[in-house]
């Protein structure tokens, strides 16, 4: 997968709940690792997706192609 915001907003995705509060949902798509981070709102932008540790996009607004647990 291509590491364009605009394929993971596109992507369905189903994301895991993990313990981390900071890090709060994760999901494996084609293989890679993606993590949603929570930013410092409203200085920052809501979330951050980190693909494979790499931050792809800040973003406020959850993707309807996704489904949170």
């Amino acid at each position: 997968m291509s590491t364009k915001v605009t394929d993971y907003l596109a992507e369905k995705i189903v994301w895991r709940k993990t313990a981390d509060p900071k890090h709060p949902y994760m999901a494996e798509v084609e293989g890679e690792k993606c993590v949603i981070r929570l930013n410092d709102f409203p200085d920052e932008h809501l979330y951050t997706l980190i693909v494979n540790e790499v931050e792809i996009a800040d973003f406020d607004d959850w993707s309807a192609q996704w489904s949170r647990p």
